[in-house]
């Protein structure tokens, strides 16, 4: 498969059916790119991208005048990211003959700046109806010039065909209808109850779309007739989109913190789980009383060098390396119970030996007295 540039696409449009019709884009800053596209009006009956508001003569020919439809109107709105304010084509019954619209819009430049604009449409069917009156009496007086309302007018009214003296831009001689002044008055009312009858089912839907489109045309500076000629070229339009530069470290590292937040606000951001844990109260009677530990006998500070004093020695070893033993296998200096041999202090030592005569722990007194 070849491949193909855009402009190669846009130069064979005819051999494509284009659904991005992007010319060219480019970078303005590190957020916003603005983009070019081409759109082409479909002038054919059968596509309704225009239809015929009049003529103009130039020389001794006549050039029919177009005037661009909604459809392709809201395309070009589209294509230039216009964006409409809520409530834009809201509609107001003012009375049973007033109709009213508006709508407010806003277009982002090439500059980065917005240009906005707001418009409105009233539709007061007493005066349109007087407006439609006015136009089929001229016609009727004058001719009826479109071929197609000729021929209709033609086939229902009395009246002649009359050689204008023009060609159309296809080269045809144009003719028009003058309706017989006999007959003048029942085209006029007839033409009158269709037109009016087709605008009362329709006035809010008209007062909606054209106010919408007419702050489309003032945005995008769209003229309100064109030629044929005019039309055969594509309207070039300029669009400004947010396409971050990704190139950019400053611009990736936004990007990134603004996704998490996005995730954040969307999932919510996890929060450290916090357990208060309540202890019961003990209870007195539940409460253990445990015995004072007897003393352990005081080291002398004289008697270990630093790299004893350094090492995890067990006090009880210690004591026991470092203390001569009496004859008896205690240690010297200690009081010991006569008995049983316990450990004891001094005041049980001076209260045993005024009462039996000799040093005894608690224990062997009890067993002294029995």
């Amino acid at each position: 498969m070849n491949e193909l540039s855009v402009s190669d696409v846009l130069k064979k449009s005819n051999n494509y059916n284009l659904a991005i019709p992007f010319t060219e884009t480019r970078q303005i800053n590190p957020f916003y790119a603005v983009s070019v596209s081409l759109v082409t009006a479909d002038t054919s009956d059968e596509a309704g991208h225009v239809y015929k508001v009049g003529s103009k003569k130039e020389g001794n020919q006549w050039i029919y005048l177009y005037s661009l439809t909604k459809p392709f109107l809201q395309k070009l709105a589209t294509e230039a990211g216009i964006q409409f304010a809520p409530g834009a084509g809201d509609v107001i019954k003012v009375d049973e003959n007033t109709w009213k619209s508006s709508a407010f819009g806003g277009l982002r430049l090439p500059d980065n700046s917005v240009r906005t604009s707001s418009n409105f449409k009233v539709i007061d069917l007493k005066s349109e109806e007087e407006k439609y009156r006015l136009s089929y009496k001229e016609k009727a007086v004058s001719g009826i010039v479109d071929y197609k309302a000729a021929n209709d007018a033609a086939a229902k009214y009395r009246g002649k065909w009359v050689e204008t003296g023009q060609v159309n831009d296809k080269g045809y001689k144009i003719k028009k209808f003058v309706v017989d002044e006999a007959d003048r008055e029942k085209y006029i009312e007839a033409s009158l109850l269709d037109a009016m009858t087709v605008l009362r089912a329709h006035a809010p839907q008209k007062a909606a779309t054209g106010a919408i489109l007419r702050v489309i045309r003032d945005l995008l500076g769209i003229k309100s007739t064109y030629t044929l000629a005019e039309l055969k070229k594509p309207f070039a339009v300029a669009r400004i989109s947010f396409s971050p530069d990704y190139s950019d470290p400053m611009v990736k590292q936004m990007m990134l913190q603004s996704a998490m937040q996005s995730v954040g606000n969307l999932f919510g951001n996890p929060q450290p789980m916090v357990q208060t844990m309540t202890i019961p109260q003990a209870e007195k009677n539940d409460i253990e009383v445990l015995a004072d530990p007897e003393p352990i006998p005081a080291v002398q500070p004289d008697v270990l060098n630093q790299t004893e004093m350094s090492q995890e020695i067990p006090v009880e070893n210690t004591v026991r390396a470092e203390h001569e033993l009496n004859e008896n296998g205690y240690i010297e200096g200690d009081l010991y119970c006569d008995q049983c041999g316990a450990t004891i202090n001094e005041k049980v030592y001076e209260w045993s030996i005024n009462k039996f005569g000799r040093p005894l722990c608690m224990k062997c007194q009890r067993g002294g007295r029995r």
